[in-house]
This record gives structure tokens, C-alpha cells and sequence, in this order.
């Protein structure tokens, strides 16, 4: 018992005598052989907090659902030089994310990037003849709107929007072996109201010649434009990436 008071008294002092070295401006003082290297807690930075907000129908795995959101986020995070960048989640609806080292300016930039994420929605595409018009023309009708980016020509869909991300209760995607090879499959259920419109459109777009096609668009960007193979869904589907089509 002896020996380990001794022993931590001797700690204590080392430690004491290192950071006055440290502290004290003494002229000419040699650099020490090592670098302390300060932590998140050291390095100033912020400490930002969201929670999740579910729709009141969301019947869906909630703390599945924002841990999948904290892997969304950890991407864009890790797409910008921070240091020891750090998200968690806490709950089932609480994220935390703890930027380290930046300043005022850098915040307003990530706290917009985490802001603005997310931004699904689904449009009904616009029918081939006023496509073809648009295109000739240059017009935009009414009650349209036209997309460039992520499509390799401007693509006119329908306004509004379908369904946005709030209509999706679940979407799980998954892999499938085609003659092609590997492609991505996501498979999603909407809640009510989502179905409802989603299968209103659903039918008006299997029944055009040719048959018509839903715009997923990612923060306004044009994902896939897949054609609609049913007249209705019933609050289920599936959409394949490459050149599947949903069913």
C-alpha cells in the first residue's frame, strides 16, 4: 500500500513539474520530444443536436430509422476535411453530431449541408407528346416543371410532386443477381395519404402510350426516371437501379 501511494505521488509531481515546463516562458527552452495533440474537447468546435420528427401514422422501425439517417450524414460529413469528426445517435429520434475545430463560418456551411439533406420527391413524368413539344420549343407549359441536373436532357415532370420523403414509412434496398449482373433494388411502403396519391398517378401513367414514368429526384437532382409497369401499388413497390424498370 505504501509502495502505490509512493508511486502516485511521484505520478503526480512528474506531471506537475512537465506542465509548468510546459507553461513557463523560459528562453531558449528546447522542444519537447513529443506532441500533445488536443482532442475534440480541446479544440473548440460545436456540438449540434437534432431529433427526428415522424409523421403520427409512422408505424416503422424509429431508432432503425435514425440510425440509417446518422449513416446519411456521416457521408456528407466525411466528404469535408473536419477533424475526428463524430455522429451518433441517441434513442430512438435524437442525432448528435460534434464538429471539432471549426469556426463560426464553417458551422453556418454544415449546418445548412445538414439541413438541406433528404429532400426526396417523386413526380409523375410528362407525358412524350409535351416532352417532345418542350423540347422543340423551349417552352415550359403550365402546371410543369423541367430538371437538368443528374439527366442527360432536361426532363419535364408534373407539378407537385407525388410524394415526398414525409410519405415513405419504410424503404429498404437490396441487391439482385440479373442477366446484366448485380443491380440495386429499393423496396418501400408509403402511409396512406402517400398511397393514395401515389396510385392516382400510378394509373393515369400505366395507361399513357408510351407508358409513363415516376421522377426520383434527390435534392433536386434526377436519380432514376423508372416506368410504371401497374396501375396501382397499394402502398408497396419496388424500384430498381440501371436499366430494371419497378413492378
Amino acid at each position: 500500500m505504501k509502495l502505490s501511494l509512493r508511486l502516485q505521488f511521484i505520478a503526480i509531481a512528474a506531471l506537475s513539474i512537465l506542465a509548468a515546463y510546459i507553461a513557463l516562458p523560459i528562453p531558449n527552452k528546447p522542444g519537447l520530444p513529443f506532441r500533445i495533440h488536443p482532442g475534440s474537447d480541446l479544440a473548440g468546435g460545436a456540438e449540434l443536436r437534432y431529433r427526428m420528427l415522424f409523421n403520427p401514422g409512422f408505424s416503422g422501425d424509429r431508432p432503425k430509422a435514425t440510425r440509417e439517417a446518422v449513416e446519411v450524414l456521416r457521408r456528407r460529413i466525411e466528404s469535408k476535411p473536419l477533424k475526428e469528426p463524430k455522429i451518433t445517435s441517441r434513442g430512438e429520434d435524437g442525432i448528435v453530431i460534434q464538429l471539432p475545430g471549426v469556426d463560426a463560418d464553417e458551422l453556418r456551411e454544415y449546418k445548412r449541408l445538414f439541413e438541406s439533406v433528404g429532400k426526396l420527391e417523386l413526380y409523375a413524368a410528362a407525358s412524350a407528346e409535351l416532352q417532345k413539344r418542350y423540347d422543340r420549343e423551349g417552352v415550359l407549359p403550365s402546371g410543369c416543371k423541367v430538371f437538368r441536373k443528374g439527366s442527360p436532357v432536361p426532363i419535364l415532370v408534373e407539378e407537385p410532386p407525388v410524394i415526398e420523403g414525409g410519405h415513405i414509412v419504410a424503404a429498404e434496398p437490396e441487391q439482385e443477381a440479373t442477366l446484366e449482373g448485380m443491380r440495386w433494388v429499393t423496396r418501400f411502403e408509403l402511409d396512406g395519404e402517400g398511397a393514395r396519391r401515389f396510385d392516382q398517378a400510378a394509373e393515369k401513367l400505366y395507361r399513357q402510350e408510351p407508358r409513363g414514368r415516376i421522377v426520383i429526384v434527390l435534392d433536386d437532382v434526377v436519380r432514376s426516371a423508372p416506368q410504371v409497369n401497374s396501375p396501382a401499388f397499394h402502398g408497396r413497390g419496388r424500384i430498381t437501379s440501371g436499366r430494371g424498370e419497378p413492378k
